[in-house]
């Protein structure tokens, strides 16, 4: 299992572009942060959903580096 430390600086450094923060993990959760702009609603005051299925991604591998340890590639090949 990574810490919470380990997978930011991971996530950091190989996703400079994101703007999703790590909350929490463990090797059964994680919780991650994103911090909507304007620039990512849709008219009516939603989050687009792009935006929503990045940070539903972002999760996803966080919780499994939580799980498994960082395998860089455990969620983007077979």
């Amino acid at each position: 299992m990574a810490t919470l430390q380990q997978i930011s600086d991971f996530m950091a450094e190989s996703f400079p572009q994101s703007k999703v923060s790590i909350e929490a993990v463990d090797a059964f959760s994680a919780t991650v942060r994103h911090h909507i702009g304007l620039e990512e609603l849709r008219p009516g005051g939603t989050v687009a959903g792009p935006v929503l299925m990045a940070v539903a991604d972002a999760a996803l591998y966080v919780a499994i580096f939580g799980r498994l340890g960082i395998v860089p590639l455990a969620v983007t090949t077979s």
